[in-house]
């Protein structure tokens, strides 16, 4: 049997026993680093996730500060064009559609037609029955009129009891027939007047090398035609 020196080997032990210790000491401080390092990535988590819910929140905030602004930019564009008693675009509106379609016209070599309307002694309206009367009987009469229209035709106020209709690509003898499609409509519909109310329409179509001038001037010129005679339509060529 070999001979063994017993305080060497026990030297030995206490050495072995100091390195498990030292290890054991330092998976200890691993796990503690470990457990630390994981409390901070789960409150990190949380933090970004409340960050996140936060910046979802802001852009929801967001969206509908945009979705608000684009309604009332809608609202004062509607306010800008429209016109208050008949809720039909105003004068201003029908206008930059007009001179729309005129340029549309020269470039393209379209035609396109305008309609004037007056309201025959509408001032016995107002006399009769009020100001305030009078523009039921407008507002009454305006969406009579529109309603009358396809989606791609338009209508505005043009000023006191008169309104204007743009048609493109439409001939003046197709907007005769429109102009007494809305003549009789108006005869025959009951504002709660004592009379039934009547309009004159004075129509005419875009012409080579014509002016916007000219134009109004030729409608103007078949209005006063029709008001002659009251409850008419006439065409000027």
């Amino acid at each position: 049997m070999e001979n063994y020196n017993i305080d060497a080997m026990i030297k030995q032990i206490a050495i072995l026993e100091k390195k498990l210790q030292r290890s054991e000491h330092s998976r200890r401080l691993i796990e503690q680093a470990m457990d630390h390092y994981d409390l901070v990535y789960r409150s990190s988590i949380d933090k970004l996730g409340s960050q996140k819910n936060l910046l979802d929140a802001k852009n929801q905030e967001l969206d509908f500060k945009r979705l608000e602004l684009l309604a009332k930019n809608a609202e004062l564009q509607e306010v800008s064009t429209t016109d208050g008693v008949t809720r039909i675009y105003n004068r201003r509106k029908i206008n930059e559609i007009f001179n729309e379609k005129y340029l549309q016209a020269q470039r393209y070599r379209i035609s396109f037609s305008v309609i004037i309307i007056d309201v025959d002694w509408f001032k016995l309206v107002n006399d009769t029955y009020g100001h305030q009367a009078g523009d039921k009987v407008l507002f009454e009469l305006a969406q009579l009129m529109k309603g009358s229209l396809r989606i791609t035709e338009y209508i505005g106020r043009w000023g006191g009891e008169e309104f204007f209709i743009v048609l493109p690509n439409t001939s003046a003898n197709d907007g005769y027939v429109l102009a007494e499609k809305i003549r009789l409509k108006v005869s025959n519909y009951n504002f709660g007047t004592s009379k039934h109310l009547t309009c004159s329409f004075g129509i005419t179509e875009y012409m080579k090398d014509d002016s916007i001038e000219k134009i109004i001037k030729r409608a103007d010129m078949a209005l006063y035609q029709a008001k002659e005679r009251r409850n008419c339509s006439c065409i000027f060529k």
